[in-house]
């Protein structure tokens, strides 16, 4: 087996660094804002680094190539609208932090990169790390709300959570199939454990009823399966394969179908509302509306709850829902309304290059890690189509971190200047 030796000098150092990265995700059980710290502490621990030169190398290297080339001419394409919004400052701020986000995590890629024995480090603490997580989400979840609270610092309170954890459950179905790979790369005490990460993700977002979730998880399920299928020359595994999405599809829509309300709403909806609830669909319909009055520019990054209308109340709602109650509950609208024709179909060009790289990459080398943020990837955007705000930070950097996290793995970012040696 070729691994790369590791070096005495920074050692330790490196070892936080991974550690950092790999638990970004699971502290969020903690609240949002604690990726920041993680991720304040892993940059803090990459500057104390020797020769960082080549870490900065590699980005580069990144930088010019055509992904690279076709997120500066986003970021390019996004500029117009600052000069329409109604608040420039906190568009242009918004603009820029998903471009610093991919920055900061193609470097930590480009350290995990250069240091191949930090891999099984970074897996390892993020199957602890979620187990731990996933364990305190669900103790808290079934009946007691003051380990939420208290890890909080809010105090040992006996408040009802509400929908304080969506957004971890969010987190743990597109964390699914990295615990898989996890689990065949490591083998042994490790893939029980990673199985456990499976099982109590996918147990956590059953309970928590997060739909959008679902919707990513049976996103990424059809990939996969479907991915495999075309992969394999045996049929009876293709037929398997298709009576296996056929199944999961199915079900879910006969749950859906079940388990959701039928509010007596007149009028014609493009979904049934058992499918999407009539709250979405009649923010979207407005959402629709301002892209179609602001087409071509936007108007303006993180201001469509401002626009002209967007504070209007939602007849029928509980609590007084307003038409855009902070953000349109779906990133293709949000950017398109806000960035205009230009801007969207800029950004569904990079999610589209990338995704065609790592069916790519998957296809010549058969590595597992390009297959794996495919689907992380899918997962992402398509629950994205129903859940939170594109700009929302901790969602942006949560992505990009895992996703470098996997990366790291391939042999095409094979170490360029430590040497191998044959064990």
């Amino acid at each position: 087996m070729n691994v790369i030796p590791q070096p005495a000098e920074g050692a330790a150092r490196l070892r936080t660094l991974t550690v950092l990265i790999a638990c970004a995700l699971p502290i969020q059980v903690m609240g949002r804002a604690t990726i920041t710290v993680m991720v304040v502490g892993a940059m803090l621990c990459f500057l104390s680094l020797p020769e960082k030169s080549r870490y900065w190398r590699r980005v580069a290297q990144q930088a010019r190539g055509p992904l690279g080339l076709m997120l500066a001419v986003t970021f390019i394409l996004w500029l117009p609208n600052v000069f329409l919004s109604i608040d420039p400052q906190r568009s242009l701020t918004t603009a820029i932090r998903p471009f610093i986000y991919v920055g900061v995590a193609t470097l930590f890629w480009a350290v995990l990169v250069e240091h191949r024995w930090l891999h099984n480090l970074s897996l390892r603490t993020l199957l602890l790390a979620s187990l731990v997580a996933t364990m305190i989400a669900t103790i808290a979840e079934t009946g007691v709300p003051e380990l939420y609270w208290f890890l909080h610092f809010r105090g040992w309170l006996s408040v009802p959570l509400g929908t304080s954890l969506k957004s971890y459950s969010a987190l743990a179905v597109f964390m699914v199939p990295v615990f898989i790979w996890a689990g065949f790369r490591l083998r042994g005490s490790w893939a029980w454990l990673a199985a456990l990460n499976v099982v109590g993700s996918l147990a956590f977002v059953w309970q928590t009823y997060n739909r959008a979730a679902i919707a990513g998880f049976v996103a990424m399920a059809v990939l996969a399966a479907i991915w495999t299928a075309l992969s394999k020359n045996s049929r009876p595994v293709k037929a398997l394969l298709l009576i296996g999405v056929i199944a999961l599809l199915a079900g879910v829509l006969i749950w859906l179908n079940t388990t959701r309300s039928r509010p007596g709403f007149q009028g014609e909806w493009l979904f049934p509302l058992w499918l999407v609830d009539f709250q979405r669909q009649t923010i979207w319909k407005f959402a629709l509306e301002l892209v179609e009055r602001n087409f071509w520019f936007g108007l303006g990054i993180n201001t469509i709850n401002f626009a002209p209308g967007a504070d209007a109340i939602i007849p029928n709602t509980v609590g007084n829902l307003k038409m855009i109650p902070s953000h349109p509950h779906n990133w293709l609208l949000e950017v398109a309304a806000e960035t205009g024709i230009f801007g969207v179909l800029s950004l569904v060009s990079v999610v589209a290059m990338s995704l065609l790289r790592y069916f790519r990459g998957f296809l010549q080398t058969g590595e597992g890690a390009y297959f794996v943020t495919a689907c992380v990837a899918t997962g992402y955007w398509f629950s994205g189509l129903f859940n939170f705000s594109f700009w929302s930070s901790w969602w942006q950097m949560s992505f990009v971190l895992v996703c470098a996290i996997c990366l790291a793995h391939t042999s095409n970012s094979a170490p360029s200047t430590e040497s191998k040696t044959h064990l």
